[in-house]
């Protein structure tokens, strides 16, 4: 059994970059050792737009968490909450040499290799590869074949692609700072660690992950990933929104929107709220009524896009575990009521799962992203690649797993090999 083993991760987000570290124990409890958390710069709707100031940023977030825990880091999963994400399905398959032979790890990964999307245009990289099931021999619902004896195996795939160069750019702003990409991790996938239950993912949900500058809309279903979407619209747009309507500093209108805003004007009150405002007034009162119509207007808008995302997905009704809200603008009072009105459905905040040692403050929505880059990394990291012992000495994994040189070469290694 592998014994204190040191994880971390790094989930870079358009408000904030927030680094964790922890430990894998004797008994595969995680226990969280050291965090940071800055804000972000250089970063606009999960894209990095300036390497340099991305860069110093992800640096800030790495030496506080480095210093809370007490061990510097050489190796991260990566969380992205890029937008542009394609995604699609692919089939892989392979025969085997022999007759009625056993299914073998080699020969799922040949499978998957064989799944990886060739024809890909050169500004497009494959982020995660998938799987969805497997059919023995004609025989479809397979979860696990390792062990089977087969001729053939097939391997129906989601297959996740993004841009080349904001993924690379990514890949860039953290290995600047002498630290080992494991894994690139997409918002949805990641949330979903923290934020769901085992049987909202049998059953089927829906995952809204509303972040500061993307909204990440995942379905579930029996147990894996059936399809996801990003919009490019998040909680900032509800600050921007407040800040052109009252002629107010964007800070003044966060403030207002995270002390005072409230989806749903029938539940705000009658209080008037004395603001800082833009040009000679210095100061104006506005009903706390009024600020709450921009912030619902805003609310539905977005969970109507992700209804029509769900909907174009071809579901023919919302799964029966309804819908999950994540991302810092779930915090936002009176938006689980108009998700209810949208979607039709029963619809709850999801808080990230409890971890011994998490932070004062970290159970929160905000967070569950965030935490859920750690977990993935955590339960599918030694099987991806390099893993971090305790004692600064590196668990390396197999040769074939290996990180190729260069972002390009990079990516093609790592998503081939996720489901192995």
């Amino acid at each position: 059994m592998i014994k204190d083993v040191l994880h971390a991760s790094i989930d870079v987000g358009t408000s904030k970059i927030c680094t964790l570290v922890a430990r894998l124990r004797g008994d595969a409890s995680p226990e969280i050792l050291g965090a940071g958390v800055v804000p972000s710069q250089g970063v606009a709707k999960g894209i990095i737009v300036n390497i340099a100031e991305a860069q110093q940023s992800i640096k800030s977030a790495i030496d506080e968490a480095s210093k809370s825990a007490g061990f510097p880091i050489k190796s991260a999963h990566v969380g992205s909450t890029g937008n542009n994400m394609e995604i699609f399905t692919r089939w892989g398959s392979v025969r085997s040499s022999y007759y009625n032979a056993p299914i073998s790890r080699d020969v799922l990964g040949r499978a998957m290799e064989s799944a990886y999307p060739g024809e890909l245009p050169p500004e497009r990289r494959v982020i995660h590869l998938i799987p969805q099931g497997y059919s023995v021999d004609g025989l479809k619902g397979v979860k696990n074949p390792i062990g089977m004896h087969a001729l053939r195996l097939d391997v129906e795939t989601l297959c996740i692609v993004g841009p080349a160069t904001a993924a690379e750019n990514l890949v860039r702003s953290v290995q600047g700072n002498g630290i080992e990409v494991q894994s690139i991790i997409m918002a949805g996938m990641a949330t979903a660690e923290s934020a769901l239950s085992r049987d909202e993912k049998e059953t089927g949900v829906v995952l809204l992950e509303i972040g500061a500058g993307c909204t990440t809309v995942s379905v579930f279903q029996q147990g894996i990933l059936l399809n996801a979407a990003v919009l490019p619209v998040g909680g900032m747009q509800f600050t921007t929104d407040l800040a052109v309507a009252l002629s107010a500093p964007y800070s003044v209108a966060e403030e207002v929107k995270v002390l005072h805003g409230c989806a749903t004007p029938e539940d705000a009150g009658d209080e008037r709220i004395e603001i800082e405002a833009f040009g000679d007034r210095q100061t104006v009162k506005v009903e706390r009524k009024e600020i709450s119509r921009y912030l619902h207007d805003r609310a539905e808008e977005v969970l109507r896009l992700a209804h029509l995302k769900v909907t174009g997905f071809g579901l023919p009704n919302i799964p029966p575990a309804g819908v999950v809200l994540c991302g810092g603008a779930a915090k936002l009072p009176g938006i689980q009521k108009i998700a209810r009105q949208v979607f039709a459905c029963p619809v709850r905040i999801g808080l990230p799962e409890p971890l011994e040692g998490m932070p004062e403050g970290f159970q929160d929505p905000a967070y569950s992203a965030s935490l859920g880059t750690l977990l993935w990394g955590m339960r599918n990291g030694i099987q991806q690649g390099i893993v971090q012992k305790l004692n600064g000495e590196m668990v390396i994994a197999p040769k074939s797993l290996r990180t190729n040189s260069g972002p390009l070469r990079w990516f093609k290694s790592r998503a081939k090999r996720l489901a192995l």
